[in-house]
């Protein structure tokens, strides 16, 4: 007779970090939503992957970080604060160069 199996030892079902569905927790990908799960998350949600968006998209990279089902909340915050120090110091350049730009262009006379 076969015995059954120790119910500590079966794996329950887990929600889908994307749209919180309840999957099977050998899925690799949700069944309803498609999205990768565990290792299959795509690798703009990793730490390294934020730091590219970061470069190339300034700010707007925060939607990834909040939606990364592989950070900490404690990361979450970390990199917020990081991506908006980062952010108020290069508007302060820029604005900086822009006033350069204007006081230098008061100073030269059109004839």
């Amino acid at each position: 007779m076969e015995q059954p199996a120790d119910p500590s030892k079966i794996p329950l079902p887990k929600p889908c970090w994307a749209c919180g569905r309840v999957i099977d927790p050998q899925d690799h990908y949700c069944r309803h939503c498609g999205k990768g799960q565990a290792d299959y998350v795509p690798w703009y949600y990793s730490h390294w992957g934020v730091c590219l968006l970061i470069l190339g998209l300034g700010p707007f990279a925060l939607y990834f970080v909040w939606r990364s089902p592989r950070m900490s909340q404690q990361a979450k915050y970390t990199y917020t604060a990081v991506i908006m120090i980062i952010t108020w110091w290069l508007i302060s350049v820029m604005y900086k160069i822009w006033a350069f730009y204007q006081t230098f262009m008061g100073s030269v006379q059109t004839y």
